[in-house]
Formats: structure tokens, C-alpha cells, sequence
């Protein structure tokens, strides 16, 4: 796998910086790893605020180098991978009510693009979460969804996504 991403700097532990820089100007970014299990991190990455000391990871950036952005983040989660060979990575596009898919859309699309390559040294599950009558997701990420993992597959439309070493 070789696209072309940005240069990482590792902050702490469980998080990076890289710098977007696409048409609409530079923007410090930020891919955490937050420990949500023994073993468990939720992937997060958005626009670095230094107010809030926080990242937004709901603004919709249109800068233009999306696949860049996402190429970043995936070579953030393989070296956190290397460091933590138990770790499982879980990851979502859905986490508000009646979210827009797209960046679901968008993850399902860069693994399927990168899959072969993935699968030779990681597991790659697809999360089908539970829906009530109004077809929105019952619960909340991470712990509260129910539903089912599967194998991933470049045809469904997954909830969620999970990958661990093999």
C-alpha cells in the first residue's frame, strides 16, 4: 500500500498530527486512539481546535485531499497497530442521529480500495447495527449499538468498522 499521505508527528500515546493542505488553506488535524475497552480504541480524527484542546471530527472540511486525509489516518492506525499488536481499532462515520453516510461511505470505499493488501495482516470486520421503526441507529457509539459483525466486503453498507492484527 502505497498512496500518498501527509507526514505524521506523534503527540502522545494515542495521538497524531498532520497538517491538511488543500485548496481551502492549511489545517492542523488530528487522529486519536481513544481506549474505550481493555484492548479497544475508537478511531477519531478531525480538525485540531486549540481552545478546546479537542478535535472537531463532525466539520465537514472540503479541502480537497480527502483521500490524502484518509491515506494519513490508515498509515496512523497500522503504526499504532505495530506498537499495540492486541489492539482492536473501531471506527464510524455515524455517531450522530440522522448523520450524513458520506464519511461512512467514504471508509467503507478507502478499505475496499486498499482490501488485498489489508487482509494479508489484518482482520477486517464490518459493524450492521440495529435500526428502529425510523430506520435511525438505536444507542449510542461506541458501547450502546447492538447488531452484528461480519467480514467486511466492499459491497455493504457497514455501521461501523473494526481491524486488528492477525
Amino acid at each position: 500500500m502505497n498512496p500518498e499521505n501527509y507526514p505524521t508527528c506523534k503527540t502522545s500515546n494515542g495521538e497524531y498530527q498532520f497538517f491538511s493542505d488543500g485548496r481551502r488553506g492549511v489545517f492542523e488535524m488530528r487522529v486519536v486512539f481513544e481506549q474505550v475497552g481493555d484492548d479497544t480504541y475508537n478511531l477519531a480524527f478531525g480538525v485540531w481546535d486549540p481552545v478546546s484542546g479537542s478535535i472537531n471530527d463532525s466539520e465537514v472540511l472540503r479541502n480537497g485531499d480527502m483521500d490524502k486525509i484518509l491515506a494519513t489516518v490508515g498509515f496512523a492506525v497500522i503504526e499504532f497497530l505495530r506498537m499495540r499488536e492486541k489492539a482492536l481499532i473501531i471506527a464510524t462515520g455515524r455517531v450522530l442521529p440522522g448523520a450524513n453516510p458520506t464519511r461512512n461511505r467514504k471508509y467503507r470505499m478507502s478499505i475496499g480500495k486498499h482490501l488485498d493488501w489489508l487482509a494479508r495482516d489484518y482482520h477486517i470486520l464490518g459493524f450492521l447495527a440495529d435500526r428502529g421503526d425510523d430506520q435511525e441507529i438505536i444507542g449510542q457509539w461506541p458501547h450502546g449499538w447492538s447488531g452484528t459483525w461480519k467480514v467486511f466486503n466492499r459491497e455493504t453498507n457497514f455501521d461501523a468498522f473494526l481491524l486488528r492484527k492477525k
